[in-house]
């Protein structure tokens, strides 16, 4: 099965990171509008939310199974000296998870929101997020780990 999770995490990713860019480029632009926060804007986050959840239980579904999480694992102290087993085996999984966990928190958070200018407070938030998803992905050009863009 990991070789199977491997191509579907490694493709849906894209469906992630574009959800990611564009409710960055909406979010930032209504706070920049000053726009007042809906119930249809609400449903569009939870919308993006089922996004990046799949993308996460995809993920543990992979560190499970991979045999670079194992190895890691079956010898903390010494892997933890080797770039990429630790990237994978921590870092990759402990930054994404917190970054899903806070959009789920936000977006959750927002629906007491809805009627106020809740733009400007989530922008400051997702900024933030974005930054931290978007620095744990292994990007092929990555100095911390590298993998192809397409699999």
């Amino acid at each position: 099965m990991y070789h199977y999770y491997l191509l579907f995490h490694s493709y849906f990713r894209w469906a992630a990171i574009l959800a990611l860019l564009f409710q960055l480029i909406w979010i930032g632009w209504n706070a920049w509008q000053k726009k007042t926060f809906t119930k249809q804007d609400y449903n569009l986050m939870l919308v993006l939310v089922i996004i990046y959840d799949i993308q996460l239980v995809l993920g543990w579904l992979l560190f499970f199974e991979s045999p670079l999480v194992s190895a890691f694992w079956n010898d903390v102290g010494t892997q933890v000296k080797n770039r990429q087993l630790r990237f994978f085996g921590l870092e990759h999984m402990s930054m994404m998870t917190l970054g899903i966990m806070l959009i789920n928190f936000y977006s959750f958070k927002a629906i007491n929101m809805i009627g106020t200018t809740a733009f400007g407070y989530l922008w400051k938030r997702f900024v933030w997020i974005g930054l931290i998803m978007l620095a744990s992905i292994p990007w092929s050009f990555s100095p911390l780990t590298s993998r192809p863009n397409w699999r």
